[in-house]
């Protein structure tokens, strides 16, 4: 008698861009939608069985516990996320467009997929240390991707701590926002986001106005980008 051969159910709530071929990929993509609703802690394995609607026996042909799901989960979201943005990024010619397209790529990212906004910026920091060590790679690929064609920008000089800085301080601005629920509303940092890291490499002057130009680009008023005076003229009227 032939080993029977479980199907692939259809869970309640896919998470939009995993793909779900695979009774793995469903686990994966069960395991975001889990831990976006019920935070790693609350999150189990018999609760994700449940979502993908796969046995405990199917979960454990792949996974040997709940945190090697979640840190597949992530690094599948991590890799979605770097293959959109150096995809966007590419399409440019310069590299200040570049930068635009990937940072824009990236806020579109987590502003479309909240599940897995929050699995990669709020709960991998409650998954334990390899999950946080998979972070730091994550953003170590993410400031290697900003450092690329620096001296094009004529910052060829400027210290690559300072590249760890700026990401960092990105990252925590996409967190707070996330964590109060603002996810949606990411895209709009982009012009802010450009001005941060453009200005250590370029001057306060030149990132305005790209700050600018990108918020009339994407129509953010320019009375919320607070844009910093150029040297010499005030603010007040």
């Amino acid at each position: 008698m032939g080993q029977q051969t479980e199907p692939i159910a259809t869970a309640a709530h896919d998470v939009a861009s995993f793909p779900v071929r695979t009774r793995r990929e469903r686990l994966i993509a069960a395991m975001a939608t889990v831990v976006s609703e019920e935070g790693y802690g609350a999150a189990s394995v018999s609760k994700v069985v449940a979502a993908a609607g796969v046995s405990r026996n199917t979960f454990y042909e792949h996974f040997a516990n709940k945190e090697e799901c979640f840190l597949a989960a992530y690094d599948a979201a991590v890799e979605l996320v770097i293959a959109r943005v150096r995809a966007a990024s590419a399409a440019e010619t310069s590299r200040q467009a570049a930068l635009e397209a990937g940072f824009a790529a990236f806020l579109g990212f987590a502003a479309g997929e909240p599940e897995l906004a929050w699995l990669c910026v709020v709960e991998v920091l409650a998954a334990g240390p390899r999950a946080l060590a998979r972070r730091d790679e994550a953003l170590r690929r993410f400031a290697d991707f900003l450092e690329e064609g620096r001296a094009e920008m004529g910052a060829s000089d400027v210290s690559p701590l300072l590249t760890e800085v700026v990401v960092g301080g990105i990252y925590e601005v996409i967190y707070a926002r996330i964590l109060k629920g603002d996810a949606a509303l990411l895209p709009e940092l982009l012009p802010d986001i450009m001005f941060v890291w453009l200005a250590p490499f370029v001057g306060a002057v030149r990132a305005n106005a790209a700050r600018a130009e990108v918020g009339r680009r994407i129509g953010v008023p320019r009375d919320s980008l607070h844009v910093a005076p150029e040297p010499g003229r005030s603010t007040r009227t």
